[in-house]
């Protein structure tokens, strides 16, 4: 069992190989379709994203590989999702491309706070402050799946 603290770094999310079982401790970000969105507009009128997903673990509900690659483009250092999210093969190649990881995990649970997009009510930028969450890589930075 590997031990994770956050932050995570890209260098050690680079090293996980497919089936590494890892706890982590600290916080998972999570991100919707509907909050992205909002974002990338933000970013378009304002130069600049209202929340940072840079170098964070970002818990997702949405497989989509549209979705996912715009997660990775702003630069979070892996993508968590819970056993019940199918993802495609095209979204976890997406791994590789950007050489960070996937995690899986059953249910993540921790102390949550909204902290972008309240208005959204569950589809609000949440951080979720976890302690020992089993997780297991599902996708390498080197593309293994």
């Amino acid at each position: 069992m590997i031990v994770l603290r956050y932050p995570l770094s890209w260098g050690v999310a680079k090293k996980l190989k497919k089936g590494d079982e890892v706890r982590y401790y600290g916080k998972i970000v999570y991100v919707s379709q509907k909050a992205l969105e909002r974002m990338e507009n933000y970013y378009k009128a304002e130069g600049s994203f209202p929340y940072d997903l840079m170098g964070e673990l970002v818990l997702i509900k949405d497989g989509s590989p549209i979705f996912i690659e715009d997660v990775f483009k702003m630069g979070a250092s892996g993508i968590v999702k819970e056993e019940d999210l199918s993802i495609s093969r095209e979204s976890l190649k997406l791994s590789k491309r950007f050489k960070r990881p996937f995690f899986e995990t059953e249910v993540v649970k921790g102390h949550e706070s909204v902290k972008l997009y309240s208005d959204l009510n569950e589809d609000a930028v949440k951080e979720i402050w976890v302690d020992s969450l089993r997780m297991r890589v599902i996708a390498d930075s080197g593309g293994e799946e």
